[in-house]
């Protein structure tokens, strides 16, 4: 492969991670019973599967552009911090990405202050190649249910 240029995309957007209500999107594969977010270690081990719609804003009826499929672990016994591997899928009609994908893999602290960052480690289509970082915010949590929206700023380099 000829070396072209790189190019350095920055993408804005929310995710949505349902584990409760009428159209789950995170679905627990060990379910321990009930979920306590104030007790990291009954938590710790716990594995979900996500098909999270990304959306332009933080409202779940806004403009999808995708969706993020993967998965995430609780692996810390002393925080609520995730393991995640994320595809964030492109999917948005007529758009540049359609078809393309960006994946990250790194450790998500979920109730960190501020913005929290985790690596891209690649991806496809127009984000073949892809390296740089991901910019988590949450948005907003309920306790109660583990919903969750979850502000997101990609900043990928690729060819």
């Amino acid at each position: 492969m000829a070396p072209k240029n790189e190019k350095l995309t920055h993408l804005h957007f929310y995710y949505h991670n349902l584990l409760a209500g009428p159209n789950v999107t995170a679905l627990p594969l060990n379910p321990k019973g009930p979920l306590d977010f104030s007790d990291p270690a009954d938590l710790f081990g716990r594995l979900t599967m996500v098909d999270n719609p990304l959306t332009l804003d933080p409202e779940l009826n806004s403009t999808t552009v995708g969706s993020a499929q993967g998965l995430y672990g609780v692996a810390s016994r002393s925080e609520v911090a995730f393991v995640q591997l994320f595809n964030f899928v492109f999917t948005a009609d007529g758009g540049e990405y359609r078809g393309s994908t960006v994946t990250v893999l790194g450790h998500n602290s979920i109730f960190a202050d501020g913005t929290r960052e985790m690596p891209v480690v690649g991806g496809t289509g127009v984000f073949g190649f892809a390296r740089g970082k991901v910019h988590l915010k949450t948005y907003s949590f309920n306790t109660t249910t583990g919903n969750a929206i979850v502000e997101c700023d990609i900043y990928a380099f690729h060819y």
